[in-house]
Protein backbone atom coordinates (compact mmCIF):
# COMPACT_ATOMS: atom_id res chain seq x y z
CA UNK A 1 0.00 0.00 0.00
CA UNK A 2 1.76 3.20 -0.98
CA UNK A 3 2.01 5.95 1.53
CA UNK A 4 -0.37 7.80 -0.41
CA UNK A 5 -3.00 6.01 -0.15
CA UNK A 6 -2.41 5.41 3.28
CA UNK A 7 -2.75 9.32 3.67
CA UNK A 8 -5.88 9.24 1.89
CA UNK A 9 -7.76 6.77 4.26
CA UNK A 10 -6.44 8.45 6.97
CA UNK A 11 -7.90 11.80 5.68
CA UNK A 12 -11.27 9.89 5.14
CA UNK A 13 -11.00 8.51 8.62
CA UNK A 14 -11.12 12.08 9.86
CA UNK A 15 -13.46 13.43 8.03
CA UNK A 16 -15.98 11.07 8.46
CA UNK A 17 -15.58 11.33 12.38
CA UNK A 18 -16.00 15.16 12.08
CA UNK A 19 -18.93 14.55 10.28
CA UNK A 20 -20.36 11.84 13.12
CA UNK A 21 -19.52 14.59 15.65
CA UNK A 22 -20.89 17.55 14.33
CA UNK A 23 -24.31 15.35 13.27
CA UNK A 24 -23.89 14.80 17.42
CA UNK A 25 -23.37 18.22 18.10
CA UNK A 26 -26.55 19.60 16.20
CA UNK A 27 -28.73 16.89 17.59
CA UNK A 28 -27.35 17.91 21.01
CA UNK A 29 -28.15 21.36 20.14
CA UNK A 30 -31.44 21.13 18.77
CA UNK A 31 -32.72 19.36 21.71
CA UNK A 32 -31.53 22.03 23.98
CA UNK A 33 -33.98 24.47 21.94
CA UNK A 34 -36.22 21.75 21.81
CA UNK A 35 -36.17 21.70 25.70
CA UNK A 36 -36.30 25.81 26.27
CA UNK A 37 -39.07 26.23 23.74
CA UNK A 38 -41.38 23.83 25.88
CA UNK A 39 -41.07 26.27 29.20
CA UNK A 40 -41.11 29.86 27.03
CA UNK A 41 -44.89 29.33 25.69
CA UNK A 42 -46.65 28.60 28.76
CA UNK A 43 -46.67 31.51 30.80
CA UNK A 44 -48.31 29.12 33.89
CA UNK A 45 -45.45 27.22 34.22
CA UNK A 46 -43.80 29.34 36.88
CA UNK A 47 -42.10 26.57 38.22
CA UNK A 48 -39.66 26.32 35.67
CA UNK A 49 -38.87 29.22 33.64
CA UNK A 50 -37.13 28.97 30.44
CA UNK A 51 -33.33 28.51 30.44
CA UNK A 52 -32.27 30.36 27.49
CA UNK A 53 -33.27 33.62 26.14
CA UNK A 54 -33.90 34.79 22.61
CA UNK A 55 -30.16 35.62 22.32
CA UNK A 56 -29.22 32.33 23.14
CA UNK A 57 -31.54 30.68 21.14
CA UNK A 58 -30.72 32.78 18.12
CA UNK A 59 -26.42 32.01 19.38
CA UNK A 60 -27.68 28.15 19.03
CA UNK A 61 -29.57 28.35 16.03
CA UNK A 62 -26.34 30.39 14.10
CA UNK A 63 -24.05 27.17 15.92
CA UNK A 64 -26.60 24.42 13.81
CA UNK A 65 -26.08 26.77 10.99
CA UNK A 66 -22.12 26.79 10.93
CA UNK A 67 -21.67 23.43 11.96
CA UNK A 68 -24.34 21.33 9.21
CA UNK A 69 -22.29 24.03 6.47
CA UNK A 70 -18.88 22.79 7.61
CA UNK A 71 -20.36 18.94 7.49
CA UNK A 72 -22.06 19.47 4.62
CA UNK A 73 -18.15 20.51 3.26
CA UNK A 74 -16.55 17.63 4.69
CA UNK A 75 -19.61 14.85 3.39
CA UNK A 76 -18.61 16.90 -0.05
CA UNK A 77 -15.19 16.58 -0.05
CA UNK A 78 -15.02 13.06 1.16
CA UNK A 79 -17.78 11.92 -1.35
CA UNK A 80 -15.55 13.62 -4.06
CA UNK A 81 -12.51 11.88 -3.01
CA UNK A 82 -14.33 8.13 -2.68
CA UNK A 83 -15.52 9.33 -6.70
CA UNK A 84 -19.49 9.36 -6.07
CA UNK A 85 -20.90 11.75 -8.17
CA UNK A 86 -23.38 14.48 -7.20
Amino acid sequence: MSANLKANQLNHKLIAKRVEESLDAIGILAEVLLNNGGYKGDPDSGDVPAQINDRGESGIQSAINIIARMAHSDFCDLATDLGIPA
